[in-house]
C-alpha cells in the first residue's frame, strides 16, 4: 500500500519518472509548480486537473525567516491563483481546533482580517477589501459536513471566491512543517489520511476555490519498515509551533494579498 499524501509534488515524485504525459513541473527560487494538464496527468499522479504550487522553507519554526521573504512569497503565489477582478472572498478554516495537528484551518481564521461587516460605511473603510471568514468545524462535533457548512454560507453571502485552509498529510517527514501548498482545485478534507469527506471545490460550491495547506502529519510507513495493515499518522515534536506559525503566515498572506491599501504592520496590529 503506497504512502498517502496531499502534496501533488510528492505524488509526481512517487511515479519515479522525470516526465509524465499530462503533467508539467517547474521549479524556481524555492517554488515548485505542478500543472496537471489533462486526464492523463490526473490518472498518473492521482490529483485533479489544475495548478499546485509548493513553497519550501528551511526552518518553519523560525518566525523571522517565515515573515520576511516567506510572507511575500506565499501572498504572491496566492495572488496568482485568485480569479481576476474579484470583489469578495470567503476564507474557510477546515479542521478540528481540539487536535493540534488538525488545527491549522481554524487557527488561521484568528489572523484573517474579516471586513464584510464594515464595507460600505465610507471614509477609511473604503480602503478594505470584502473578506468574511468561518471555521467549519468537523463532522464529529457538528454532525454536518464541512462542505455543507461552507456551501450554505456561500449560497447566502455569495462570495466571488473561497479560500479553504486545511492541514495536509505528507509522505516525506522532511516536508512536515516546511512546505506550503496552494492550489486552484479546491480540497477533499481528510483525503491524505484516508478519511475522505465531501469535496470543497468549484464543482460543489459554484465559485472558484483556492486551497492552502501545510503538511502536519506523516504515515508511520515512512519511519517504520513494518508492514502495518492500518498505519498510524504521526506529527513532529514541534507541531504546536508549526501550526501556530503556519496559521499566522497563511492568515497574514491572505491579508497582504487582499488588503493592498493597508501596510503589513497595520494588518498585523489589526489581527494580533
Amino acid at each position: 500500500m503506497e504512502n498517502r499524501t496531499d502534496l501533488a509534488l510528492e505524488s509526481f515524485e512517487s511515479v519515479n519518472k522525470t516526465f509524465i504525459d499530462g503533467v508539467n513541473v517547474r521549479e524556481e527560487n524555492g517554488i515548485t509548480t505542478v500543472l496537471v494538464l489533462d486526464e492523463r496527468g490526473e490518472k498518473a499522479i492521482g490529483k485533479p486537473i489544475g495548478k499546485y504550487i509548493t513553497c519550501t522553507f528551511s526552518d518553519f519554526t523560525d518566525d523571522i525567516a517565515i515573515f520576511g521573504e516567506g510572507l511575500d512569497r506565499v501572498s504572491g503565489v496566492l495572488s496568482s491563483l485568485l480569479p481576476k477582478n474579484i470583489k469578495s472572498v470567503l476564507v474557510a478554516g477546515i479542521g478540528n481546533l481540539d487536535i493540534t495537528a488538525d488545527a491549522l484551518g481554524p487557527k488561521t481564521n484568528n489572523y484573517v482580517l474579516a471586513t464584510r461587516h464594515i464595507i460600505g460605511r465610507g471614509g477609511v473603510f473604503n480602503d478594505f477589501f470584502n473578506v468574511s471568514s468561518v471555521s467549519a468545524g468537523v463532522l464529529g462535533d457538528t454532525g454536518i459536513e464541512s462542505a455543507e457548512i461552507v456551501g450554505g454560507i456561500v449560497s447566502q453571502i455569495k462570495p466571488d471566491c473561497v479560500i479553504a485552509v486545511d492541514a495536509l498529510a505528507a509522505s516525506s517527514s522532511d516536508r512536515l512543517g516546511s512546505t506550503v501548498q496552494l492550489s486552484d482545485t479546491g480540497i477533499s478534507p481528510g483525503s491524505g489520511v484516508g478519511n475522505h469527506r465531501y469535496e470543497i471545490s468549484r464543482k460543489t460550491l459554484g465559485v472558484p476555490v483556492v486551497s492552502i495547506g501545510i503538511p502536519t502529519v506523516v504515515s508511520t510507513r515512512v519511519i517504520s519498515d513494518k508492514n502495518l495493515d492500518k498505519p498510524m499518522f504521526v506529527t513532529p515534536r514541534e507541531i504546536d509551533k508549526i501550526t501556530d506559525t503556519g496559521a499566522k503566515l497563511i492568515g497574514m498572506a491572505v491579508n497582504v494579498c487582499l488588503q493592498k491599501n493597508i501596510s503589513k504592520q497595520d494588518l498585523l496590529s489589526l489581527v494580533s
